[in-house]
């Protein structure tokens, strides 16, 4: 975090932003961007859309700043923000998509390892995502939120998913338990389904 931090709390970094200060606005950015991308994450069909939600929400607070009415509360406003930019880009990208386009199966990132390991690797992240999907839009939601956005706190995740906190930690056991249930049944190999 920047020196400005010091300089007081949220309330006082947005006033400082909505002024045209770059240091504040950073600050901002930086204490809030992993909740805006787990957020974006969570509610997308892949990083691209996400990436998209996020500049939007980012778009949108930089035109908003003078206009919010609670400043100490921007997280919930960015959460808010971001979840509803997720929704309006979904149904936007359901229009436009043909069926089946939209997977996360398509959104994996390469591997530099020998062809062997490349195809093993291939088939393993295949056999989770395949698990992943079979899983209720609610786990899907909640893991996608705690995997991309680790350090985000449960009243966070609590908000940006719309679910009570003490819920959190075992809604993710059940989730994590029905996940390695599905890897199971598919027959991914032990060190895969870890």
């Amino acid at each position: 975090m920047h020196e400005v931090a010091a300089a007081g709390g949220t309330a006082v970094l947005v006033r400082r932003a909505a002024d045209g200060d770059q240091l504040a606005w950073r600050e901002l950015v930086d204490r809030n961007e992993s909740v805006v991308w787990g957020v974006s994450r969570a509610f997308t069909a892949n990083s691209a859309d996400a990436e998209d939600v996020c500049q939007a929400t980012w778009l949108l607070l930089a035109e908003n700043l003078d206009r919010l009415r609670e400043p100490e509360s921007l997280t919930s406003w960015l959460v808010t923000t971001a979840r509803r930019e997720s929704i309006r880009l979904t149904k936007a990208r359901r229009r436009e998509t043909p069926a089946g386009l939209g997977s996360p199966l398509l959104d994996r990132p390469g591997h530099g390892d020998d062809p062997e390991r490349k195809v093993l690797r291939s088939m393993a992240n295949s056999r989770l995502w395949q698990a992943f999907s079979r899983l209720s839009q609610s786990c899907q939601q909640l893991l996608r939120v705690l995997s991309v956005a680790p350090e985000a706190s449960y009243a966070q995740v609590s908000q940006a998913l719309g679910m009570p906190r003490g819920s959190i930690g075992p809604k993710r056991g059940r989730c994590l338990a029905e996940l390695r249930k599905q890897l199971l049944a598919t027959e991914v190999p032990e060190e895969a389904a870890g």
